[in-house]
């Protein structure tokens, strides 16, 4: 250890001064660093000055090297060239996209893999020999000359009507390269493709910058401290484009991405669509020479933030879950025209427009085009476009004239009777509810570990330390999701160290349960409950009949938000006056009100 690494003492002095939650009391006994940062989240760390500057260049995710100039991608029969780059070697020698390097150098490269493209990348001016298969089955010898291949973290391109930018990471330079891509592009283009897949973050202002090119001006994402106190981050600038965007995510899509992406939703700049979000919610101060008298060369990262936008804590829930497989095929398909002749479907999602061209995605792609229709909730607002005239459609019908089932796989059998049908499926196509062999028993009750069952799949959330109550053993079923929930404060247990799992839950503890849920994931909603203390509360005649600890939730739910008209949205399953705290809640009711706070908290779209 160098004469000038970080001592505990000065370790403990940032953290306690940074650090987003309390430290634990033993964290000022530590007797070594590694003890100390044990205390923390796993996003909390220190650096020395060679892991510094490694973390610092996986940020920015950008360099240079000498290779053949293509992006490639690995298969099991060797090096499979996605595109080729203008002016690269790999052009000038005539590979296209779809090509198969099969060997090199005269050997196998078969499976591809990393050490395989190390092989391809060389000195400037060198060649190197490949053998390709094309996609007619015929192999052919190239030698192509290496040269210079500059690598960014954002690229943007433009073809057949459609922007597309693939985004690594969110450096310093990656906003500007957003605006002077729209900028160049934006003109010959009716939709915009973000390709976030993979993207583990970076830089929270590159992404408002970058986020800032589709929404405009505005307070983009909020900030909470160690004291409770928010602070917001701002855009100032201009919208560079009115054309909508399509995100790409997946579960490596992480932080600043998803301040992207729930940006997007948030602004109704756009829809995501893939698979959910990583969901980090938090975000990272660094501290190194530049800010800090401890450090000299190395650094430490401190989770001193939480962060609230459409994502919250919970990760961005896509408009259309949809597959990786066909996520990318069915962005395609929704960046499609509205044709003039011929038969398209023009899809309204979070207030966007989209088309969707029927003849040429039942050629191209109708695997995703079945996927598209599969995930669309029961309410999406649909047209079919024939003969110059457009008809409003349900998801099921179109379906039917797509020459699909009318009936989607994730529709369940046994709800169209029920009044909670339309958000049970909602939640279904979201993949937050599962029902059993098509079933969902929308009027059966529910257990208190069944209740968080249903709120850790929301959440994505599970716990599999050991847990906190006597009679949840760690082998149950439910105890990851009992544990989680209760580990962040949403559920809590009946006294003697107990939780009573089997027990069904009435209204009001569900109630008290989804209230805590809104606050978790909701700022306004701790500014509300702020203003609303159960001593004044609790002598209004219409909390009677309600226990002392579900008022509040009660209040929060029916009575914290409103529509323009002024009246109150109930965020509940009935109305105020038809709730009866002390009986149990159903299956559908607890759906039902489940989707209703996340719809009016933004963390699902309508």
């Amino acid at each position: 250890t160098s004469a000038q690494a970080l001592s505990v003492e000065e370790a403990y002095d940032i953290l306690r001064r940074s650090y987003v939650d309390r430290l634990p009391r033993a964290a000022k006994d530590a007797e070594s660093l590694d003890e100390l940062f044990s205390y923390t989240d796993n996003y909390t760390c220190y650096m020395t000055e060679e892991e510094y500057q490694a973390f610092l260049s996986s940020v920015e995710g950008e360099g240079s090297f000498a290779g053949i100039g293509a992006e490639i991608t690995y298969a099991p029969e060797g090096i499979s060239i996605v595109s080729v780059l203008k002016g690269g070697g790999a052009e000038k020698a005539g590979l296209k996209a779809g090509d198969m390097i099969i060997a090199i150098e005269g050997e196998s490269c078969a499976p591809g893999s990393e050490e395989q493209r190390a092989r391809l990348v060389g000195e400037a001016g060198t060649q190197v020999r490949v053998t390709v298969r094309h996609t007619d089955g015929s192999e052919e010898d190239y030698a192509i000359t290496r040269a210079a291949v500059v690598q960014t973290n954002t690229t943007v391109s433009a073809a057949d009507g459609v922007g597309y930018i693939d985004c690594d990471s969110f450096g310093t330079q990656t906003g500007t390269y957003f605006q002077d891509g729209v900028r160049k592009y934006d003109s010959a283009v009716r939709t915009w493709i973000v390709d976030l897949r993979g993207n583990s973050g970076g830089l929270t202002s590159a992404a408002v910058t970058a986020l800032g090119t589709f929404s405009g001006a505005g307070e983009l994402v909020y900030f909470v401290d160690q004291s409770g106190e928010s602070s917001a981050q701002r855009y100032d600038g201009k919208d560079l484009t009115d054309k909508p965007a399509i995100v790409l995510v997946d579960s490596g899509s992480a932080s600043a991405s998803e301040i992207f992406a729930g940006g997007i939703l948030g602004t109704s700049s756009g829809i995501v669509i893939g698979t959910r979000s990583y969901g980090k919610g938090v975000a990272q101060v660094l501290f190194d020479e530049s800010n800090c008298p401890y450090l000299h060369g190395d650094a430490v990262k401190v989770t001193a933030y939480r962060f609230y936008c459409t994502t919250d804590r919970i990760g961005v829930i896509p408009t259309l879950f949809l597959p990786q497989a066909q996520a990318a095929a069915a962005a395609r398909l929704l960046s499609g025209e509205k044709t003039k002749d011929g038969e398209y479907l023009h899809l309204v999602l979070n207030g966007c427009n989209f088309y969707i061209d029927i003849p040429a995605a039942k050629e191209s792609s109708s695997t995703a085009l079945e996927a598209i229709l599969t995930a669309l909730t029961p309410s999406a607002v649909l047209y079919w476009g024939e003969n110059g005239g457009e008809t409003a459609l349900t998801p099921a019908q179109v379906r039917e004239k797509c020459g699909f089932a009318a009936a989607s796989a994730l529709d369940f059998t046994d709800v169209a009777g029920s009044e909670y049908a339309g958000e049970i499926n909602a939640l279904a196509v979201s993949r937050i509810v599962f029902g059993n062999q098509g079933k969902f028993r929308p009027d059966d009750t529910m257990t208190r570990a069944e209740v968080c069952a249903l709120l850790a799949q929301a959440l994505d959330l599970y716990w599999l330390a050991d847990g906190y109550f006597t009679d949840v053993a760690k082998e149950s079923w439910y105890a990851p999701s009992v544990n989680a929930m209760a580990a962040i404060g949403l559920v809590s247990g009946v006294g003697g160290g107990k939780f009573d799992p089997n027990a069904t839950m009435t209204q009001e503890e569900f109630i008290t349960v989804l209230g805590n849920l809104v606050e978790f994931v909701n700022l306004d909603a701790r500014a509300f409950l702020d203003k609303k203390p159960l001593a004044i509360l609790q002598p209004l005649p219409k909390y009677k009949g309600f226990s002392p600890w579900a008022i509040r939730s009660v209040e929060l739910l029916t009575n914290s938000v409103f529509d323009e008209d002024g009246d109150a949205v109930n965020l509940y399953c009935t109305a105020f006056e038809d709730i009866e705290p002390k009986a149990p809640i159903l299956r559908g009711q607890a759906a039902a009100a489940l989707c209703r706070a996340l719809r009016t908290t933004g963390v699902i779209e309508d």
